[in-house]
C-alpha cells in the first residue's frame, strides 16, 4: 500500500496544477469535473498498476477512474451545499424614491395691471422641480438551487443568465470623501445617523459559474472564536491538498492490474525453473520439474517424481510401474542401467533384495559407490 500513498503525495498537488494550469485547462477544460477526475486518476492508475509490473494496465487505469467517482459526487455534494446556504434569501440593494422637497418660495413684488406698488410683496414658489430624496432598501433576489448532480456534470444552464447580488463597494456620510469619485449615490442617511445625507458606491454583479467538484484540494471548514480581547478572529478557508480520493483510486489500480492465479501461478514457475537450472548449471528447457524432493535422504528415492541424480550409483524409488517411465534419469557418460524385471530377478523375486545383491556387486566393482545402508 505504500506505492498508492507516495504516488497520491505527488498527485494532490500535480492534480490541482493541471486543473489550474494552461494545459490542465485545454486537456480539461471543457470537461464536467466527473470526467476529468475520472481521467486524471485513471492516467495515474495507469501508471501505478504499470510501476507494480502489471500485464494489464489499462485495467488497473479503469479501476481508478471508476473509484474516483463517488469522491467527484461528494465533492459536487458539499459544493452545492454551500452554494445553497451562501445564497439562501440573499438580497441586494436598491435605490428608491423616499420623498421630495420643494425648492422652497421666494418674495416679489406686487403688480397691478402693469404698475408695481411699492412695498407690497408676495411670496410665490421657486420654479423647478423638486428634490428627489433616495434611499437604499434590500430587495431579495432569486437565485436558484443547485444540485450535486448539476455541479458533478457542469450542467451548463443551471446558471445561464443569471447574475450574481449587487453590492455595497464604498459607503461615506462625508460628502467631501466622496467628492470626484464616479458612481456614488446620494440617499438620505437612516435615523440617528451622523449627517443628513449618505453616499453609497455599489458594486455590479457578474455573470455567475458552477462552483468546483476537484478531488485533489480541499478547503478547511472556517471557524470563529473571539480572542481576550472579545474579537472576533475566524480562521481555516485554506486550500490544502486532499489525499484520500488519490490514495483510493491508486490503491483500486493495484488491485485492478494485479495477475491472474494462473499468471501468478506461471510467473513462480518461470522463477524456480531459473533457480534450478542455475542450482544444477543445465539449460532451463531441461528443467521438466521440481529436482529438489523434500522426503529425498541421499539414496535414490523420489517418491514425488521429477529427475534422479545416480552420480554415485543406486536404486530408485518413486511412482509408477516398473515399466512406466514416471521417473526421469539424470545419468553419466558410461552408467549402466538395469530393468526392475532383472532386480527383481536376482532377488528371486524380492525386489529389495536383489537391490541389496546389485549394491554389493557395484560396491566390490566401486568401492567409493553409493552403499545400500547409506539410502535406507
Amino acid at each position: 500500500m505504500a506505492l498508492p500513498f507516495a504516488l497520491s503525495a505527488v498527485a494532490g498537488p500535480a492534480g490541482a496544477a493541471l486543473t489550474k494550469g494552461g494545459l490542465g485547462a485545454k486537456l480539461f477544460g471543457n470537461m464536467s469535473p466527473l470526467m476529468a477526475n475520472a481521467l486524471k486518476q485513471s492516467a495515474l492508475g495507469f501508471g501505478t498498476a504499470a510501476l507494480s509490473g502489471s500485464k494489464r494496465p489499462w485495467k488497473g487505469a479503469m479501476y481508478a477512474g471508476l473509484t474516483s467517482i463517488p469522491f467527484s459526487y461528494m465533492s459536487a455534494a458539499n459544493a452545492a451545499n454551500a452554494f445553497n446556504q451562501e445564497y439562501a434569501g440573499v438580497v441586494e440593494p436598491q435605490r428608491f424614491l423616499k420623498s421630495t422637497t420643494p425648492l422652497g418660495t421666494q418674495m416679489q413684488d406686487v403688480d397691478f395691471k402693469g404698475v408695481p406698488h411699492y412695498g407690497m410683496q408676495r411670496s410665490i414658489p421657486i420654479q423647478g422641480p423638486p428634490t428627489p430624496n433616495y434611499q437604499f432598501r434590500n430587495v431579495p433576489v432569486d437565485i436558484p438551487k443547485l444540485s450535486a448532480w448539476d455541479i458533478a456534470t457542469g450542467r451548463g444552464d443551471a446558471l445561464k443568465d443569471i447574475i450574481s447580488p449587487r453590492t455595497i463597494a464604498d459607503q461615506y456620510y462625508d460628502a467631501s470623501k466622496a467628492a470626484g469619485g464616479e458612481g456614488y449615490t446620494r440617499t438620505l442617511a437612516p435615523p440617528g445617523s451622523d449627517g443628513k445625507y449618505m453616499y453609497t458606491k455599489l458594486a455590479e454583479g457578474k455573470p455567475m459559474e458552477l462552483p468546483g467538484a476537484g478531488i485533489f484540494t480541499k478547503t478547511t471548514p472556517v471557524k470563529g472564536s473571539y480572542n481576550k480581547a472579545g474579537d472576533l478572529i475566524y480562521s481555516g478557508g485554506e486550500t490544502v491538498s486532499d489525499w484520500l480520493p488519490t490514495a483510493a483510486s491508486q490503491a483500486a489500480a493495484l488491485y485492478g492490474g494485479r495477475m491472474t492465479p494462473e499468471e501468478e501461478w506461471e510467473a513462480s514457475r518461470k522463477k524456480r525453473k531459473k533457480e534450478l537450472a542455475w542450482m544444477y548449471g543445465v539449460d532451463e528447457d531441461q528443467i521438466e520439474g521440481e529436482m529438489d524432493n523434500p522426503w529425498y535422504g541421499g539414496g535414490g528415492y523420489w517418491n514425488k517424481g521429477g529427475i534422479a541424480s545416480l552420480e554415485n550409483g543406486g536404486g530408485v524409488n518413486g511412482p509408477g510401474t516398473g515399466t512406466s517411465d514416471s521417473i526421469d534419469a539424470k545419468l553419466s557418460d558410461g552408467e549402466f542401467v538395469m530393468t526392475a524385471k532383472a532386480v527383481e530377478n536376482l532377488g528371486r523375486g524380492d525386489r529389495y533384495e536383489g537391490a541389496r545383491k546389485m549394491y554389493g556387486m557395484m560396491n566390490m566393482l566401486d568401492p567409493e559407490s553409493e552403499t545400500m545402508s547409506e539410502v535406507i
